[in-house]
């Protein structure tokens, strides 16, 4: 299945990230580029999170606010059940462990300003998604410079 692209207007909308591991991190910072309100739920956080961090078992009612949730937590179970709450109560959610779960996936975007440029294969290759992100970003660079100094040469 593919997924539909679009960007949506996140700023200051209540966001959980559930899990305090690497992948929870990196979540967290993309949300956070932007402008997200992204708190940490997590019993045990394992890196410094740039957000509101709360040390404690997932619990529904913990999100039952969220406008977006991500569940990064190593217990499969959790992240299930995170997945079956934010389908009853109609909230955005990305399972990292499971694209079947995730009502939203995370592309592979470099970020210029306002200029997001994001890349997805649907889940099936997020290796492939970075490097066609990074030769987005090498050739939209190498642009850039050239106009910048033509713009100078003027």
């Amino acid at each position: 299945m593919a997924y539909f692209p679009m960007f949506v207007n996140i700023e200051n909308k209540k966001v959980y990230v559930i899990g305090g591991g690497k992948v929870a991190k990196r979540k967290a910072d993309a949300l956070l580029r932007f402008g997200a309100d992204v708190t940490v739920i997590a019993k045990e956080v394992k890196y410094k999170f740039h957000c509101k961090v709360l040390e404690d078992a997932y619990r529904d009612e913990l999100i039952a606010d969220a406008f977006m949730v991500v569940a990064a937590t190593d217990d499969r179970d959790v992240n299930k059940k995170i997945s079956e709450f934010c389908a009853k109560n109609n909230i955005y959610v990305n399972v990292a462990d499971s694209r079947d779960e995730s009502t939203f996936i995370f592309g592979a975007s470099a970020v210029d300003g306002n200029r997001v440029i994001s890349v997805s294969t649907s889940g099936e290759d997020p290796a492939l998604a970075k490097k066609l992100r990074n030769e987005i970003r090498e050739h939209y660079d190498r642009n850039k410079d050239r106009n910048e100094k033509k713009q100078i040469g003027s």
